[in-house]
């Protein structure tokens, strides 16, 4: 529907977040064809959907400015909770 009504793969884009608290607290955020995870104590993981659909490749070193950029986003999207508190919420 959003190709028919004149968006770009810009605007069609949506951006997901969640949260896995069973090990610790991990993240993970999905926008377009990216998709990045972080595991608590762990440096961030960035795949490219569009051509490693099972995540075997983790391309994070070959881009630093989605690893930053998606650094940023995984604090900014995350809202602190008293029955979900995490390490990050006492930074911000």
């Amino acid at each position: 529907m959003p190709t028919l009504l004149g968006q770009d793969e810009e605007q069609q884009t949506r951006t997901l977040y969640w949260e896995f608290h069973e090990r610790g607290f991990d993240q993970a955020i999905r926008s377009g064809k990216w998709k990045v995870v972080r595991k608590w104590g762990e440096p961030l993981e960035l795949y490219n959907l569009s051509t490693d659909i099972g995540e075997s490749r983790n391309v994070a070193s070959e881009h630093p400015d989605l690893v930053e950029m998606f650094e940023t986003k995984l604090i900014e999207m995350r809202t602190p909770s008293i029955y979900w508190p995490s390490p990050i919420d006492d930074k911000h």
